[in-house]
């Protein structure tokens, strides 16, 4: 697996992951009018949405980054700026975090019950939320985007020097 010359491993994600995961976090709680929250304080729900984002959000964007790595054979792909030059590095995410939300949600309203939609707009059909659908669309592109500026302003940077 590639490592780019210029910068270190750690530096190649962080950003990816905590992108994702303040989105995540930021994402939950706006969207938790859209559920039935009982009389549950402003606190709980955030300490809700809070171990939602630093599991299942999390787990889910680790599976996406993992995907991108297993396209590219590189741990390290935000380092290598051709690696956003492929359609699949943007693709692959959207439609694998697409059918994670709606296998999830689908497990998780009708199957266990886990939660309930208050105000939720649903997708027809299938019957799930479109929030958590596009959360898991819309996050990996932006952290994905955000890398790539990075690795742009890395390499414009590595040419100074």
């Amino acid at each position: 697996m590639a490592l780019g010359k210029t910068h270190s491993p750690i530096r190649a994600v962080l950003p990816y992951f905590c992108v994702s995961f303040l989105m995540h976090l930021i994402w939950e709680n706006a969207q938790m009018p859209l559920y039935e929250a009982g009389d549950a304080s402003l606190w709980d729900n955030f300490k809700m949405c809070l171990f939602a984002t630093a599991t299942g959000d999390m787990l889910f964007t680790l599976v996406l980054y993992l995907t991108v790595v297993v396209i590219h054979k590189n741990l390290w792909w935000p380092n290598d700026r051709a690696a956003y030059l492929h359609p699949a590095t943007w693709i692959v995410p959207v439609l694998i975090g697409a059918l994670l939300a709606v296998s999830f949600e689908l497990w998780a309203i009708h199957a266990v019950q886990r939660w309930q939609y208050g105000s939720m707009p649903m997708i027809p059909v299938i019957r799930v939320g479109v929030t958590p659908v596009l959360q898991m669309i819309f996050i990996p592109l932006v952290a994905t985007a955000l890398c790539r500026l990075l690795a742009n302003a890395s390499s414009i940077e590595g040419q100074r020097k």
